[in-house]
């Protein structure tokens, strides 16, 4: 049976929007047990200062995940530490998922989104059944141009389908830009 007081939320936005401290923020508003699910791997120095500047503004107030790979093996321990969960963010979970793919033909990024929707869908289900409220951090990228190359094209429709699936089934949806937050559910028009 699923309970009325969990909450899915997403947050949406471009790279250093805001999106995510909007994200913190919230979550911080909430009572409750926090946890804080990072989905990056450090393979540079620019990933290790954007890391390192993450962990400062955090604080210690969340319990720490760092889950690049297959968040459902580990969502059920979360839910049970946690009350609140932030991931950030499902752009980089789909990157870390897409490029431990091989070969990256149209069949099997098909498959990678597939799988992703899937494995998204069962964790919002569990987190509803647990009575746990999770924001999702995530960017927008289909904005700009049509990308000329063709991992990048398949990386940003696998995105985008991510996010419509997590979008769907939210209770809350957040788009933030030029560090402006304003809520797009609550506006959303059915035909």
């Amino acid at each position: 049976m699923i309970n009325n007081k969990s909450k899915i939320i997403l947050c949406t936005g471009g790279a250093r929007s805001g999106k995510s401290e909007f994200a913190e923020q919230l979550v911080l508003s909430l009572s409750g047990s926090k946890g804080y699910v990072a989905t990056s791997q450090i393979f540079d120095d620019e990933m290790e200062d954007r890391v390192a500047k993450h962990k400062e503004r955090r604080g210690s107030v969340w319990h720490n995940y760092e889950i690049p790979f297959d968040l459902s093996a580990s969502w059920p321990k979360v839910l049970e530490q946690c009350d609140i969960i932030l991931v950030d963010c499902l752009t980089m979970y789909a990157t870390n998922t897409m490029l431990k793919a091989e070969p990256h033909t149209q069949a099997v990024c098909n498959e990678i989104a597939n799988a992703l929707v899937e494995e998204l869908k069962h964790i919002l289900v569990q987190s509803r059944e647990a009575n746990k409220t999770v924001v999702f951090v995530t960017n927008e990228l289909g904005l700009g141009i049509v990308p000329e190359n063709r991992l990048a094209r398949f990386f940003r429709d696998i995105a985008g389908l991510v996010n419509q699936a997590v979008a769907k089934e939210a209770d809350e949806v957040y788009f933030t830009i030029s560090g402006i937050t304003t809520e797009l559910k609550s506006k959303e028009v059915h035909i």
